[in-house]
């Protein structure tokens, strides 16, 4: 947990100013603590006068601001929408396979039309994202025969957990500083995937100054 301070003085409603200090979760979105923090002034106002009024009303003021209060800030709908713009870009200009289309291209399928995508994934072999309730494969995980690459497991084990699967399709998807083509203009992972040792050296750098 991160301890954070309000930004400004907090009315207390006693003549003073008091500065109350919030624990905030580490892996918050920092475009959301403006708008945690104005919910907490407010709901310390509610606190403040819990002698006044009625206790039902109260505990639906404190529900209120749960619920109702915590609006996205202008930072954060913007990081959304820019997101989304990515998502849909990257998957329009991709090609993608459902677990049944590549059970279907395996050579001798399995019983289960989620095999073998499913124990692939498991196993840190591919990777998938969600759209629209659905599970995809970039197709360019896969070799002629439909069998992962194996440049695919050692690139995902360098990133580790990913919260966000979408942070790896774009990181594939996109032009990467860290690959060059022979005239030195960024080659995007995707293509590639030939090069183990520069998509893990990209790999390994990718919080560095250069962002794909």
């Amino acid at each position: 947990m991160a301890v954070q301070t309000l930004p400004r003085p907090f009315d207390a409603g006693h003549g003073g100013a008091v500065y109350v200090p919030v624990a905030i979760p580490e892996d918050i979105d920092p475009a959301e603590v403006s708008s945690l923090v104005e919910a907490i002034q407010k709901a310390m106002v509610v606190l403040t006068h819990a002698r006044q009024g009625d206790v039902t009303t109260r505990a639906d003021r404190i529900a209120e601001l749960a619920s109702g209060l915590l609006e996205p800030s202008q930072e954060l709908l913007e990081d959304r929408v820019h997101r989304m713009q990515t998502l849909h870009q990257v998957f329009a200009t991709g090609d993608w396979l459902t677990s049944d289309q590549l059970h279907a291209l395996q050579a001798d399928p399995p019983k289960s039309k989620s095999q073998p995508a499913s124990d692939w994934k498991r196993r840190g072999r591919v990777f998938s994202v969600s759209r629209g309730g659905r599970e995809y494969f970039a197709r360019y995980q896969f070799d002629a025969m439909y069998e992962p690459l194996p440049v695919i497991r050692d690139v995902l084990k360098e990133f580790g957990d990913v919260a966000d699967a979408w942070v790896l399709a774009a990181w594939f998807h996109f032009p990467n500083g860290w690959i060059v083509d022979p005239n030195g203009a960024p080659v995007a992972p995707k293509d590639a995937l030939d090069r183990r040792d520069d998509l893990i050296r990209a790999a390994r750098r990718r919080n560095d100054s250069y962002v794909a």
